[in-house]
């Protein structure tokens, strides 16, 4: 094996082990974590093949190229960073096929074997990420995407709806418990947001897409409905909000759990809960841009 390919071998799979230990809590969230990082994962075991021929380097670069696009998506509709951390692996094995890699010779048939079964191996996680991304029956109710929450977070909404008899009564615990003990984060970065449910609930700040999902996770671990809802007011494009709509008592409800935050906080009156026609109604204030 050529050295350069055994040192960037050796530094894709430090760089993606490491990774996975310091985002293991992150990552057993959810299923559609772990498959994006799998498959950015895989492609760093071309290097330990020499592959020599201009066709087999084609199927090697399409497979990243669509890997990487794949991510990006993600990333983009998710608002999520991790799919770019992994994606620098993918980097490390683009550098050695442009940079490193001979041409002249062909590839023998244990090269072509390998990169046939771990190319198939890819096209199935591939289809596998997308039936969990897309492909969810009520995402009310799911665990998964852009609201992810974990066996603690439903030990900490049983706590707070422990004297609960109904939904109506959850819902009502769950808003006053988060109205009374988070605040607004006004240093807030905001090229990037995504949503993690243990800083949320560690820092005990965040923002309209953080309030959210963390009242959305609350629900939806207490099998309540309730959507995230992205939208910008009719006149600008510019001030995104997110707040969301929650189903109980036989119909569904509006809620901007971040404006009764901050309510809260000018010891003001809260705006509390606007009964709606359906989940996907029109806004009277916002330009709805995604319901999730």
């Amino acid at each position: 094996m050529k050295k350069s390919r055994v040192i960037l071998f050796i530094v894709a799979l430090v760089y993606n082990i490491v990774l996975g230990i310091w985002l293991r809590n992150f990552l057993c969230l959810s299923p559609t974590l772990q498959v994006f990082y799998l498959i950015s994962l895989l492609p760093t075991f071309f290097l330990l093949f020499e592959i020599k021929s201009k066709a087999m380097r084609s199927v090697v670069f399409v497979l990243l190229a669509l890997i990487f696009l794949m991510n990006f998506a993600y990333a983009v509709y998710c608002r999520r960073v991790f799919p770019f951390l992994v994606i620098f692996s993918i980097a490390i094995v683009v550098i050695y096929f442009t940079a490193f890699a001979g041409s002249t010779r062909k590839d023998n048939l244990l090269t072509k074997i390998f990169v046939s079964i771990l190319s198939a191996f890819m096209v199935v996680l591939l289809f596998t990420a997308y039936i969990f991304v897309y492909k969810q029956d009520d995402v009310s109710l799911t665990n998964g995407l852009s609201t992810l929450w974990d066996t603690k977070t439903l030990e900490l909404a049983d706590e707070i709806c422990t004297d609960c008899n109904n939904d109506s009564e959850k819902v009502d615990e769950i808003y006053n418990w988060i109205t009374t003990n988070f605040e607004y984060d006004y240093g807030y970065n905001p090229v990037v947001q995504y949503f993690s449910v243990h800083r949320t609930l560690d820092s005990r700040t965040g923002i309209c897409y953080d309030f959210s999902h963390l009242f959305a996770a609350l629900c939806r671990s207490q099998n309540i409905p309730c959507y995230v809802v992205d939208g910008a007011p009719y006149d600008s494009k510019m001030d995104c909000h997110t707040w969301n709509r929650v189903f109980f008592d036989g119909s569904w409800w509006e809620v901007d759990i971040t404006l009764d935050i901050i309510q809260t906080q000018n010891q003001k009156k809260t705006y509390g809960f606007d009964s709606i026609p359906n989940a996907y109604s029109r806004d009277r204030v916002y330009r709805i841009t995604k319901i999730y």
